[in-house]
C-alpha cells in the first residue's frame, strides 16, 4: 500500500469509481457526493457490470430467484420498482432528462464531472486518472482492480464491504453471517490490493443482528446507516495524516470467502429466519 503525503494538507483530491445499482450503492455514492463535494474531482461510471454480468440465462434465473426468497414482499417490490424506474430513465436518456436514481443527477448538482467508461482498468482510463493528480479512489464498481489501478492515488484505493473483515469476503456477506447464526455483521473501510476484499482495514463497525432481523433490515442499517459516516470517518484518518496509526490487518489466515448465496441456500434462510422469530435462536 502507498504511504505518500497529501496534494494539500488537510484535504483531499478524490475520484469515485462506481458500477451504478440503485437500491444500495448509488444512495451510497449520493450521501458521499453531498459531503464530499468539494474534494471530489470526478466520478468514474463502469457501465455494463453488475452482479449478473458474464452470467448464462439459467444461472441468472436461479441467482434472481434466490435473491426474490431472501427478500421481504415489501422490499422486494420496492427495489423491482426502483430498479424499473432506474432503467426507464437509462432508456430514455437521449431526451435529456436526468435521471435521478443515477449518481450522475447527485453529481451535476456541484459541477463533478462524470466520465463513462466500458473498463476501468483500460490503459487509457488509467492514464485519465494519472493526470488528475488523486489522493484517494473510492471504488465501488463491481470489477476487481489491476495493479496500475490502484497504483494511482498518492495513499490508495478505498472500498466499503459489507462484513467484518477479514471474515465474509465475498458477496452479501450479511446474508452468510445472518445463515451462519453470527451475533452481528458489520462494515469495513479498507484499502484495496490485487486479492479480493483484501487490504489494511482503515474503519471497522459492528452491527448486531438483531431477534426480528431479516436480511433486508440488516442490509437497510449497515447502508443507509453506517456505510457513509464509516467511510467519511475514513477519510477524516487520511487527512489528520496518522491513518496508518489505525490500520487494522486483514488477516489472511483468519479470512473466510463466501460467493453468491443459491436457491438451497435461500430456502435454508427462510427456516432459520422463521426459527428466529419464534423461539429467538
Amino acid at each position: 500500500m502507498k504511504r505518500s503525503s497529501l496534494s494539500k494538507p488537510g484535504q483531499l483530491r478524490i475520484f469515485i469509481t462506481v458500477s451504478e445499482e440503485p437500491v444500495y450503492i448509488n444512495p451510497f455514492i449520493k450521501k458521499l457526493i453531498h459531503s464530499l463535494h468539494h474534494e471530489i474531482v470526478g466520478i468514474g461510471i463502469q457501465k455494463g457490470k453488475s452482479a449478473v454480468a458474464g452470467k448464462t440465462l439459467g444461472r441468472k434465473i436461479k441467482y434472481l430467484s434466490s435473491l426474490a426468497i431472501i427478500s421481504d414482499p415489501w422490499n422486494l417490490l420496492k427495489r423491482a420498482v426502483i430498479f424499473g424506474c432506474f432503467l426507464f430513465f437509462e432508456r430514455i436518456g437521449f431526451t435529456g432528462i436526468q435521471n435521478p436514481f443515477s449518481v450522475t443527477a447527485a453529481a451535476r448538482q456541484y459541477d463533478i464531472p462524470v466520465i463513462f467508461c466500458e473498463n476501468i482498468n483500460s490503459k487509457d482510463f488509467i492514464r485519465f486518472l494519472e493526470d488528475q493528480n488523486l489522493d484517494v479512489i473510492i471504488n465501488q464498481a463491481q470489477v476487481i482492480l489491476s495493479k496500475d489501478f490502484i497504483e494511482v492515488p498518492r495513499v490508495g484505493c478505498l472500498n466499503r464491504h459489507a462484513a467484518l473483515l477479514p471474515k465474509y469476503r465475498g458477496r452479501l456477506a450479511p446474508f452468510w453471517a445472518y445463515l451462519n447464526g453470527e451475533k452481528e455483521s458489520g462494515l469495513s473501510i479498507h484499502f484495496i490490493d490485487e486479492k479480493l476484499d483484501n487490504g489494511p482495514i482503515l474503519v471497522q463497525k459492528p452491527v448486531p443482528i438483531k431477534r426480528l432481523d431479516t436480511v433486508d433490515t440488516l442490509l437497510d442499517r449497515i447502508f443507509q446507516r453506517v456505510a457513509p459516516d464509516a467511510m467519511l470517518e475514513a477519510l477524516e484518518l487520511i487527512r489528520s495524516g496518522r491513518y496508518e496509526d489505525h490500520l487494522i490487518e486483514n488477516d489472511d489466515s483468519k479470512a473466510s470467502y463466501f460467493s453468491s448465496p443459491g436457491l438451497k441456500d435461500a430456502l435454508r434462510y427462510r427456516l432459520v429466519l422463521l426459527r428466529r422469530w419464534i423461539i429467538g435462536i
